[in-house]
């Protein structure tokens, strides 16, 4: 992880948001999701569980809404801040999906998983 420039840090908006990992096997994908209770905004890394060049040859990780389409390769680069803060610079076709270029959020986990196995699957997701 490289660093996110000081243009990008005067920016941010802090804001507490719901984290979990989704594996859908039916569907063939797994997802760390991330969703803010207040205005339901989701960002979500997805990936496939099994690379499908039929899906025209896309291998990688994609960011959506979860009712946008996707975009690959969105994300630039990101960093965990503090224990459970973490920021995340967009390419510009990603943030002009999520309405900015940088996203930063302190998360909380929803169910068993902790920060840390969140951060793990977001790591494992966006190689």
């Amino acid at each position: 992880m490289g660093s996110i420039g000081r243009e990008c840090i005067a920016r941010l908006r802090f804001v507490t948001i719901h984290a979990s990992y989704e594996r859908h096997p039916d569907l063939g994908c797994e997802a760390v999701v991330f969703i803010d209770d207040e205005s339901m905004g989701c960002f979500q890394i997805q990936r496939d569980l099994v690379s499908d060049a039929k899906a025209g040859g896309r291998e990688g990780y994609c960011v959506t809404t979860g009712a946008s389409a996707p975009v690959y390769g969105g994300v630039v680069e990101w960093r965990r801040v503090d224990d459970d803060r973490i920021e995340f610079a967009l390419t510009p076709k990603a943030g002009r999906l999520f309405g900015d270029n940088v996203l930063s959020f302190q998360i909380t986990p929803v169910g068993d998983e902790s920060v840390d196995e969140i951060i793990e699957h977001v790591e494992r997701l966006l190689r």
